[in-house]
This record gives C-alpha cells, structure tokens and sequence, in this order.
C-alpha cells in the first residue's frame, strides 16, 4: 500500500510540473534599437585649408615725361604667377529648413604668388635695343583673407553644394628696377600695399560625421588697387623719370578644407 501511494504521488508530481511548464510563455530578448544620428549642420566650426593659387596683374614702365622725350618705348607684362596656398578658416552655419543652409565664414591663407617680367629698352624711333639696358617688375601676393556669406543646398542630408561671396583683402608685394646700360640711368623701387576688394566662389561640403566637414572649393578675389610710383635716376643725367605701375591683382584659388564642428 505504501508503494502504491508513493508512486501515485510522484506521478502527481510530474504531471503538475509538466502542466505548469506548459502554461510558461518561451522569453525572447528583443534585438538592439539602432541609433540614428541625425545630421544637423547648424553650429559653429573651424578647421584648416590647403590648395593652389594663381594670380593675374599687369605691370607697366612708362618712361616720363613721354616716351619720345625719353628716348625708349614703354614696356609691358605679366607678373602674375602659381604657388601653394594654405590657413585657416572658422564659421558658422544655420539650417534653415529641411535642404537649405546659411552661414558665415572668415578665412586667412598665406601664399607666394607672383612673377617678375624682364626686358631690353627698346629706342624711340629707330626700334633698336640699347645695349645693357633692362627694366624689371614684380608683384608677389603674400596673404589674402575674407569675410563671406555662404548659401547651400543639401544634395543629401550631408552633402552640401553652396555658392559664397563677400568682401576681400591682400597684401601685395611690388618691385621695380631698370638701368640705361650704356646710357648713365638707374631707379629702384620697392614697397607693400594692402589691398582691398571682393569675393565669390563656391563648392561641395560633405559631412563625414556629425562633428567632421571635409570640402572642396574655388574661389575668385579681385584685390582692387592699381600703385603708381614715379622714380627718378639715382645717377645725373638728361633723362626723365620712370614711372612704374600695376593693374588690379586678381587670383584664382582651389583648396581643400577639413573643419571640426562643435
């Protein structure tokens, strides 16, 4: 009899447990929720540039007071030139709706973009060229910096195409020198000018990260400032004065710029 309610009771047991095991829901754990980071282009930013430039200004030798009285034609040329380009940048952007964003930039790059043009006198009237004789010009672009609006258009939510335009300015380095060779004449010249002017430009931004910008970009300046410098002969001699002058400084830039935003 004791076996026999033993066993009943284990058999009991099992069945219970078996019924409650049943009635137990299996637990699965939920998979991660993915974060999405959304892009946001609003907030203030600063970084590094690097590129190339080129600059186009004319320079001039007139001799004074004409070129008859003085005995040689003037003579003309290009002392523009190329070097490499690289500074600083810091701004601010506003997204203002969905695809469009604002902002303001300054920037300052140092460069060494210039030439220097050399040639003979050339006589007036006969059109000979007087031995020994030259004229030299130079002008060399040492900075340039601006102040600048940007206006862009998310392509994606972290591609930007944006067109900038504001205000300019550079220092220009300017040189000059020319000597009679046979004829006792020699003027030297040297001297800086800051110059003002303008702008314009544009380029792809693309955000790397939420806190990384890298871009691509072009921009145009026109340094508007023409220097004149009338220069006479450091040795006696019957002829007049040279008179030395550059057209506007125009250069052209393309660069690369990586920018941390905060």
């Amino acid at each position: 009899m004791k076996r026999a309610l033993i066993g009943l009771a284990s058999a009991a047991a099992v069945a219970g447990g078996s019924a409650l095991a049943a009635d137990v829901a299996p637990y699965y754990r939920a998979p991660p929720v993915a974060v999405v980071v959304p892009y946001t282009w609003t907030g203030f930013y600063a970084g590094a540039n690097v590129g190339g430039a080129w600059t186009d200004t004319n320079a001039l030798w007139a001799p004074l007071p004409n070129s008859a009285a003085f005995g040689a034609f003037p003579i003309a040329g290009n002392t523009g030139g190329s070097s490499a380009i690289g500074g600083l940048q810091a701004g601010y952007n506003w997204q203002i709706a969905p695809t469009w964003v604002v902002g303001l930039e300054g920037d300052w790059s140092w460069a060494s973009t210039g030439s220097s043009v050399t040639a003979p006198w050339i006589n007036n009237p006969t059109g000979g060229a007087v031995s020994g004789s030259f004229t030299s010009m130079s002008s060399t672009l040492d900075w340039v910096s601006s102040l600048r609006a940007r206006l862009g258009y998310l392509v994606t939510p972290n591609l930007m195409l944006y067109g900038t335009a504001g205000g300019a300015l550079g220092k220009v380095d300017y040189a000059a020198s020319n000597n009679g060779g046979a004829i006792p004449y020699a003027t030297s010249t040297a001297f800086s000018r800051t110059q003002g002017g303008w702008v314009a430009g544009g380029g792809l931004e693309w955000m790397i990260t939420p806190n990384w910008l890298l871009r691509g970009e072009y921009l145009y300046y026109s340094l508007n400032s023409s220097p004149t410098m009338t220069v006479g002969s450091v040795t006696p001699t019957p002829l007049g004065a040279s008179g030395y002058s550059w057209s506007d400084t125009n250069a052209s830039v393309a660069r690369a710029a990586l920018s941390y935003k905060f």
